[in-house]
């Protein structure tokens, strides 16, 4: 789905850059709320929002609060000794660690659980330096009380990511078609009523795409046969149009595509470089058997259409293709 992976990456992108700043402001109120474990150390929880960070933005986003608590200590810091050097350690250490951790192809749990004794022992480490054995004892309550939180914050995570998915899921069915992974649609209206809203003079084409004699692939050689043309059909469409594009199923064997700031000459270029790729393309069959298809192409245009008749004219243009012959592209009546 090229159209869809560079939106899906810029988008993802963005939102890890905003999940790094809310942890990382996170990590910076924890470091207000601290509490002595020894003469003149204070000790906070801000490690356990690095990985949080990191375990729902990746790496990315944990580098983001890192720098941010990194620079949140400097800042609360008046002189930069042993301590704020091995705050500063600390935070960047256990970026690095949690950050090959998740990156890791390991169950979540474990993730967490790798990463929670990571915390641990660089928490400690850094303790006894700065304590002494003396004061072991309290490097073993901070530990028991981080512990506890980190606990806590793991069966948190857990519960939002499962109602996360969940969404995903549910949101995933209600746009896009099971068997092809274009949009179904519902959300192709969706997108035909944003695109109304939009107030603007800017070229948009439309694309209507019907597969010639296909009841005969299903009559011939079965549904089974006809459902994996059909996805066949779906990956060629999304590899023959722009990554901007918005390819659909709108039902059966029809399938349209919006074509967004796309003028005429363009639309005609697109839909004749589709039709040729799937004139071209063998379809495999479940048995192994490889057949020919093609398809015919309506061609619309916004403001040379109104959008009020849009539809219904691209429609018949498709209409037209197939009444001349089938496997050709026609463009709407103006």
């Amino acid at each position: 789905m090229n159209y869809l992976n560079a939106h899906f990456k810029t988008s993802t992108y963005i939102k890890r850059q905003w999940i790094g700043l809310f942890f990382g402001l996170l990590g910076a109120t924890l470091m207000q709320f601290t509490f002595p474990v020894g003469d003149n150390v204070l000790l906070d929880l801000r490690q356990i929002s690095i990985v949080l960070s990191i375990s729902m933005g990746g790496s990315v986003a944990g580098i983001i609060t890192t720098i941010i608590i990194m620079i949140t200590r400097i800042i609360l810091s008046p002189t930069i000794g042993l301590s704020a050097i091995l705050g500063l350690v600390n935070a960047a250490t256990l970026c690095i660690v949690a950050s090959w951790i998740f990156s890791r192809k390991i169950s979540f749990y474990r993730k967490w659980l790798y990463s929670g004794i990571a915390l641990t022992i660089i928490a400690m480490i850094s303790l006894s330096i700065v304590l002494g054995k003396n004061e072991i004892d309290k490097v073993f309550v901070f530990i028991i009380v981080e512990s506890a939180a980190t606990l806590f914050i793991f069966m948190l995570t857990r519960s939002l990511r499962k109602n996360n998915e969940l969404f995903e899921k549910v949101s995933k069915e209600a746009q896009f078609d099971f068997l092809t992974g274009l949009y179904n649609p519902r959300a192709f209206e969706h997108k035909f009523e944003q695109l109304q809203h939009q107030e603007t003079d800017m070229a948009h084409s439309l694309l209507f795409i019907d597969i010639d004699h296909f009841k005969k692939v299903n009559d011939e050689y079965g549904h089974p046969a006809g459902d994996a043309v059909l996805f066949q059909l779906a990956n060629v469409i999304q590899q023959s149009i722009r990554s901007t594009d918005y390819g659909a199923r709108k039902g059966g064997e029809e399938f349209a595509v919006w074509l967004e700031y796309c003028q005429l000459t363009e639309a005609k270029i697109i839909a004749e470089t589709l039709r040729t790729n799937v004139e071209k393309k063998k379809f495999v069959l479940p048995d192994g058997k490889i057949i020919h298809i093609t398809i015919s192409i309506g061609i619309g245009m916004y403001p040379a259409l109104l959008w009020d008749e849009l539809l219904e004219k691209t429609d018949q243009a498709l209409y037209e293709a197939k009444q001349q012959g089938r496997n050709r592209s026609c463009l709407a009546q103006f």
